[in-house]
């Protein structure tokens, strides 16, 4: 067994560990200002504001999601007739006027969460391709503690650790995505509504604005 006095790394790297203390909580001073600033109208102009801004966001929140869906569909039958990813799109609606109403949606090649139970799902219907999986390792706290003298040796194959906690030193982390470069490579895996669907690539968009001939 290796000796409990040798200093090893891990011990090393605890004395020179910062410690974390507990913030307390802040005490704010509060000082005056003077009236003639009209310090009081403008807080109060710039509250109702902000409060207007939250009702204006959800409103607006509404009106995106439904013009994503409008947006999203056509943007999927396009691209099933080009078999090709477009891109950013710009959609219009002009008026017998001239008046005209747009924006442009944006793809990315970015994706929904997905966990093993949906990756599996995903893989059994579409193919192994359209799931990214990645594994990361990490030491056990607790078998560093048991074992950290013997590590900071470096000793690979150590007799002085037990078969079944040789094991048990690296933990490993396995999590789960849509593999990149998907939303080039959609009309691979079958009908395009549907595999958008299956995947929900994150969509944004753009540039929304109403442009007016007689303004």
């Amino acid at each position: 067994m290796a000796k409990a006095t040798k200093s090893n790394l891990f011990d090393r790297a605890k004395k020179g560990a910062t410690v974390k203390s507990a913030k307390e909580k802040d005490k704010k001073v509060r000082l005056e200002v003077d009236a003639e600033l009209n310090f009081y109208d403008k807080v109060e102009a710039l509250e109702k504001l902000q409060d207007n801004m939250k009702r204006d966001k959800a409103k607006a929140d509404v009106l995106s999601d439904e013009l994503k869906d409008i947006t999203k569909e056509k943007w999927c039958k396009y691209y099933q007739k080009l078999s090709k990813n477009p891109g950013s799109v710009f959609f219009e609606e002009v008026k017998k006027n001239g008046d005209t109403a747009q924006l442009m949606f944006v793809p990315s090649d970015k994706y929904i969460s997905v966990n093993e139970e949906r990756a599996d799902e995903l893989v059994e219907q579409y193919g192994e391709e359209i799931i990214e999986r990645k594994d990361s390792f990490a030491f056990d706290s607790e078998m560093v503690e048991k074992y950290g003298e013997i590590l900071s040796e470096l000793i690979e194959a150590c007799e002085d650790i037990p078969e079944d906690d040789k094991y048990r030193i690296i933990k490993a982390t396995t999590s789960f995505a849509i593999a990149k470069g998907t939303i080039d490579r959609i009309k691979d895996f079958g009908n395009i509504e549907s595999v958008v669907e299956a995947i929900k690539p994150v969509f944004s968009l753009k540039n929304v604005e109403v442009s007016k001939i007689n303004s």
